[in-house]
């Protein structure tokens, strides 16, 4: 094509010019300059109409924003000319137009022309159109920009703005009643969770923007809050359980060896090395330790309160007030908040006929502490026993009654009398399963915790014994838990420790040394003082001394008294089972007790000097998790049963208060349902008869075999040896029989 031709042809055939302006932008400046002179007259037709399709126009700042790079200074107002028009008529663009006008947006994005600060806000307002396509392109982009901003450092600049403008669109909703303002919000609020599971934003100010959500009188915003709050950790659970679903890529490799070589094999075993590349990039990145969100409120009991009287306007559907009161629990459990005008609303829910009363149950543990007052807590266990722990009701309310008291009361152990909870242990023989598993959880927990509540048989061995010596646990309300106690032998480290030095075993095995360090002692020389340079030899004498010092330490008795010999373990068992004791012997037992007490008293100083002044080495813990494990030895036989472990974020699962349950036998409608399913995909049954074959025939298959596999047969030997003429006739026979078959 010529250059007159050419010319005349690339105003009309815009991807042909813009592709020749790449490769050469200076040889068709003038070109560019035409198209962008263009491009302004007929913006400027256009804003008189702007309700109006303009395909012309969305055809030039198509091409003006793919050669914006080429051309900064000429172009330099194109894109605050389209962030203007956005901005102005974005409710009455035609779709294809506003359409046209993001994508360029979003292009000056990628290419750097456009900075993200003035753009994701326009985005943000643009959610108000009601165009489904248009909110998943901006949607998409905000969180890809925005993470991207991200990758290499924090941009506290961009993310404060954003934070701050998404929190003054929830706040408009509150104020104005549009469905568009309502739409742009939810779509922030959704942008927020995005980023906070994807680690991009998971600091306090994102989450108490979300946390102001939950207020919304929108149902739909305060739903997608609430529900983030309740399932914030599941993601990264999912996560988690799909690496331990990747196969043995080892085991693979060396099945295709030996097996068929297909296309949907080597698919296979290229998607399983793609997983275990990516899990291997993964493990080298830093680990990020991220709390639930639950954690990063700003005012937790103002939050609660606020939920709260949101909750006793009973102006929304069951589902969201059971979510509610899920959220409040949760954030009571997690904080220890006080709240106690929330456990008289549950006690009106708590009915074996109320639609989810399981999660009413659930709810109602969740928001048990030390801290709660027991006299707030006992109306609701009350209430669950009279409504659930009966003979009028079915053996699986009855379970999940007894599972709910077990819950509460591992949560505040206070809060239940001794008789109702030595009438709940009663159900112990129970012939249904579940009711018996729960009433024996009971019994194993104020074994533990407070034994002396249970009836006498109840209470078992280990806790009979430490009711007589005096050593059993003493309930007290309020009583805190961080005096070093959760360490269990942590006082035997000391006498490990001096082992330890004369070992030359430093409990810091197969941690990495600094290289900087280990260089500087090698080169060089190292001074040494004349005190470390002497030798100290061990005499007999020295050995003496000491020994002499050792016994100063003991205490020497006065003269005239016998030293008392301390009553051993068998001894101190058999004046404990025993019924009648002497006088005498009940000073001893006394006297053996207090001995013991200090001694108590003695180990828990030392363990909390250990805890306070010494940085535990991981030999330290291991050893540590060994006494643990043997800390029941030398008490009772058996094993003892410890109660269920309460989760780190304070959540309870719904079965754990269902409890163990009978499958339920099937009706006529649940196993046809069931025989149908069966069937589904499967061949009607019946005669295969005129169907097609699904295998050869032994003629067909013999063949395709190799000749050396039938060489020694008689009919091929045979064949061998035959005549012209039998020759002649087996071909006749042989030619007619394909004549026929073809007619």
């Amino acid at each position: 094509m010529g250059k007159r031709n050419r010319a005349a042809f690339l105003p009309t055939h815009l991807p042909q010019l813009q592709n020749l302006i790449k490769r050469d932008s200076k040889s068709y400046e003038a070109e560019f300059q035409q198209q962008y002179r263009h491009y302004q007259s007929t913006l400027s037709i256009f804003c008189l109409k702007p309700s109006e399709e303009a395909k012309e126009l969305s055809e030039s700042v198509t091409f003006i924003s793919q050669v914006a790079q080429c051309y900064p200074t000429e172009t330099k107002e194109f894109p605050q000319q389209l962030v203007d028009l956005l901005q102005q008529h974005c409710i009455v663009l035609n779709p294809d137009v506003r359409k046209s006008f993001v994508q360029a947006l979003i292009l000056l994005r990628n290419k750097g022309v456009l900075d993200n600060t003035r753009l994701l806000p326009l985005f943000f307002t643009l959610f108000k159109c009601k165009d489904k396509h248009l909110r998943e392109l901006l949607y998409s982009h905000i969180v890809n920009d925005i993470k991207n901003a991200n990758i290499k450092a924090k941009n506290n600049k961009l993310n404060r703005s954003l934070q701050s403008f998404m929190f003054t669109m929830l706040e408009s909703v509150k104020t104005g009643n549009s469905d568009e303002n309502a739409v742009a919000a939810k779509k922030s609020v959704d942008v927020c969770i995005d980023l906070y599971h994807k680690n991009v934003w998971n600091d306090a100010k994102t989450v108490n923007v979300i946390a102001e959500a939950c207020f919304s009188p929108v149902s739909k915003i305060a739903v997608t809050a609430i529900r983030f709050f309740l399932s914030s950790n599941e993601e990264k659970e999912e996560s988690e359980d799909e690496d331990e679903d990747i196969p043995d890529l080892k085991r693979m490799k060396q099945a295709s060896v030996y097996t068929k070589k297909t296309k949907a094999r080597s698919r296979r075993l290229e998607t399983v090395k793609k997983r275990i590349s990516k899990k291997a990039k993964n493990k080298t990145k830093a680990e990020s330790f991220n709390f639930s969100a639950l954690h990063l409120l700003n005012d937790p009991q103002g939050f609660a309160e606020k939920l709260y009287s949101k909750l006793n306007a009973k102006d929304e559907r069951w589902e969201i007030r059971l979510l509610r009161m899920n959220l409040i629990s949760r954030v009571i459990g997690i904080h220890q908040l006080s709240l106690l005008g929330f456990y008289p609303y549950l006690i009106k829910y708590l009915q074996p006929t109320q639609r989810d009363v399981t999660m009413v149950l659930v709810s109602a543990a969740q928001a048990s502490h030390t801290l709660v007052p027991p006299d707030a807590i006992e109306p609701v266990l009350k209430a669950i026993a009279n409504n659930f722990v009966t003979d009028r009701v079915s053996n699986e309310v009855i379970a999940a009654g007894l599972n709910g008291i077990r819950e509460i009361c591992a949560r505040q152990p206070l809060a239940i009398d001794e008789t109702l909870l030595q009438d709940l242990t009663q159900y112990k023989n129970h012939r249904d399963k579940g009711v018996l598993t729960g009433a024996r959880s009971l019994i194993a927990l104020y074994r533990e915790v407070n034994p002396e509540m249970l009836l006498k048989k109840d209470r078992g061995r280990s806790a009979t014994m430490q009711l007589k010596d005096g050593s059993a646990p003493r309930l007290q309300f309020g009583a805190g838990e961080g005096d070093g106690s959760g360490l269990k032998g942590i006082e035997l480290l000391d006498e490990q420790a001096e082992n330890a030095e004369e070992n030359g075993d430093d409990g810091w095995e197969g941690w990495e040394v600094d290289e900087d360090s280990s260089d500087s002692e090698e080169e060089g020389w190292v001074n040494v003082s004349d005190d470390e340079g002497d030798v100290k030899i061990a005499m007999s004498d020295d050995e003496d001394e000491e020994e002499g010092e050792k016994k100063k330490g003991k205490k020497e008795l006065a003269p005239g008294e016998k030293k008392q010999r301390r009553i051993g373990k068998r001894q101190l068992r058999k004046l404990q089972d025993a019924e009648e004791i002497s006088e005498e012997q009940q000073e001893k037992l006394r006297k053996e007790n207090e001995a013991r007490h200090e001694e108590e008293e003695k180990k828990r100083e030392a363990m909390l000097k250990v805890a306070s002044s010494r940085i535990l080495t991981p030999a330290d813990f291991a050893k540590l998790n060994e006494l643990r494990e043997n800390q029941e030895v030398d008490k009772a036989a058996g094993v003892k049963r410890t109660n269920d472990k309460v989760n780190d974020d304070n959540q309870i699962d719904e079965s754990v208060i269902l409890g163990a349950r009978k499958k339920a036998k099937m009706d006529y409608e649940a196993r046809l349902a069931s025989i149908q399913e069966g069937r589904e995909g499967r061949e009607k049954f019946g005669s295969k008869r005129g169907k097609e074959r699904g295998s050869t025939t032994n003629r067909e298959k013999a063949r395709k075999k190799n000749f050396m596999m039938i060489a020694h047969k008689t009919s091929v030997i045979l064949k061998g040896k035959r005549s012209l003429v039998e020759k002649q006739k087996a071909l006749r026979a042989a030619i007619n029989k394909q004549k026929k078959s073809k007619h």
